[in-house]
C-alpha cells in the first residue's frame, strides 16, 4: 500500500516525493533564476501556500519527512557547475532551539543527487535574531557572522549556497561576500522558495 500524501493525508502519494497528483499540482513552480543585486540564485517554488506550510513544518516542528517534496522541487533546477555546495549555516543558538539545520539536511541529498562534494567547514557566530529586521538592519546585523575552520586552508574555486527560503537576501548576500573575501571565485544560491518578486531571467 502507498503512504499517504504529506501534505493533504487524504490521499495516496504517487511517487517519491510523497505527494499526490492534487497537492503536487498545488505548488506553485516558478524555476526561474533571479538576482539579489551580484548573486544569482535559482528558485524553484514560490513561497505561497502550500509550499510555505510545507516549509514551516519542517523548520519549526522537525517534521523530516517532508525533505523529499524540496528535494523534488530542487532536481527540477539545472544543476549547478560548481566545485561544492555550502548549506547556510544556523547560529548556535537556532541550532539548539531545531535541533537540526534544515539546509544542512537538504543540502546533504542534493550534494548525493547531484553528485557534488559538501563543505561543512563554515560556522555562523551568534547574532541578533533577523525575523522582524529591516533588510538594512538585517545586512549590518550579519557583518562578521560567518567563520571558517581555520584546518581549511583552500576552498573551491566554486560554491553555491543551499537555503530553504530567500526573503531578503541579506544572508546569502553577507555569506556570499564573506566567502569571495577568502577567495571564493564564484558562489551562486539555490532555495526551494522566495518570498519576493527578485528581478529574473527569464
Amino acid at each position: 500500500m502507498r503512504p499517504r500524501c504529506v501534505l493533504c493525508q487524504l490521499h495516496e502519494a504517487q511517487d517519491v516525493h510523497l505527494l499526490c497528483d492534487g497537492c503536487r499540482s498545488d505548488l506553485l513552480w516558478r524555476g526561474e533564476t533571479v538576482h539579489v543585486q551580484d548573486l544569482s540564485v535559482q528558485v524553484a517554488f514560490a513561497y505561497q501556500w502550500p509550499i510555505d506550510r510545507l516549509i514551516h513544518l519542517y523548520k519549526y516542528q522537525a517534521r523530516l519527512e517532508l525533505l523529499p517534496v524540496f528535494q523534488y522541487g530542487l532536481t527540477q533546477l539545472q544543476r549547478p557547475q560548481v566545485d561544492a555546495l555550502l548549506a547556510v549555516p544556523l547560529s548556535p543558538v537556532r541550532l539548539r532551539e531545531r535541533g537540526f539545520n534544515q539546509s544542512h539536511e537538504l543540502a546533504k541529498r542534493m550534494a548525493y543527487h547531484w553528485d557534488i562534494p559538501l563543505l561543512t567547514h563554515v560556522s555562523r557566530l551568534e547574532g541578533l535574531r533577523q525575523k522582524g529586521l529591516s533588510r538594512a538592519e538585517r545586512l549590518q546585523n550579519l557583518d562578521n557572522a560567518f567563520v571558517i575552520d581555520p584546518t581549511i586552508h583552500v576552498l573551491p574555486c566554486r560554491i553555491a549556497l543551499i537555503d530553504d527560503v530567500l526573503t531578503t537576501g541579506s544572508t546569502l548576500l553577507s555569506l556570499a561576500a564573506y566567502l569571495r573575501a577568502e577567495g571564493v571565485e564564484e558562489v551562486s544560491g539555490i532555495v526551494v522558495a522566495s518570498q519576493h518578486q527578485h528581478r529574473s531571467n527569464k
